[in-house]
């Protein structure tokens, strides 16, 4: 099974990241969403944030994990980070970060749930 590209974006971030929040806050943000997701992907246990920001332990997951609990372990440990980083630095922020990581996806879902969300405010 090939992973797509977009689960690797967590790498593709490191470095946009890190110029905005200084290595040791990617750090942390990482290291958290890496916790959030262990909770719904036990097996990401094994996987721990290096100095550098990188994560060591998910080519390990290969070995003990099917290919589709390691696709969806990438998926759930992105969609925490992105979470996270919506949280800090808000939502039109994170989608101009995730669009450049993206440029040909269509990431719409944050935005759709904000327009359903404003218009049920609006009522």
């Amino acid at each position: 099974m090939k992973i797509p590209e977009a689960v690797y974006a967590g790498e593709k971030l490191r470095p946009l990241l890190t110029g905005l929040m200084g290595s040791g806050g990617f750090r942390a943000l990482l290291s958290r969403a890496l916790t959030l997701a262990t909770a719904e992907v036990p097996g990401l246990r094994a996987v721990h944030v290096q100095a550098d920001g990188s994560l060591e332990g998910l080519e390990e997951l290969r070995t003990q994990l099917s290919p589709a609990e390691l696709f969806d372990g990438r998926v759930v440990l992105l969609a925490q980070l992105l979470g996270l980083l919506q949280a800090f630095i808000g939502e039109d922020l994170t989608m101009r970060l995730a669009r450049d990581i993206w440029p040909s996806t269509q990431l719409t879902d944050m935005d759709s749930n904000r327009k359903k969300g404003n218009h049920e405010n609006s009522k």
